[in-house]
């Protein structure tokens, strides 16, 4: 399969976004990792499964070819 072609702009967005999605996962492990509350750690746990489908989408952006693989 031949990888999408993508403007810079495009990818340089990607990037940043990525960047910010990987911060704010760390972040929310972090808390995960640190809240005894039940109630609280099944919504961190759902906030942590929708970042890491949200930076999977971008990662066929970032890196197109790997995502075709």
């Amino acid at each position: 399969m031949k990888a999408p072609l993508i403007s810079n702009d495009v990818f340089a967005a990607t990037q940043v976004h990525l960047s910010v999605l990987d911060e704010f996962i760390a972040v929310v492990q972090k808390k995960l990792d640190e809240t005894p509350n039940p109630f609280a750690r099944d919504s961190l746990k759902d906030l942590l499964g929708s970042l890491t489908d949200q930076r999977d989408s971008y990662v066929a952006y970032a890196d197109p070819v790997a995502a075709a693989a």
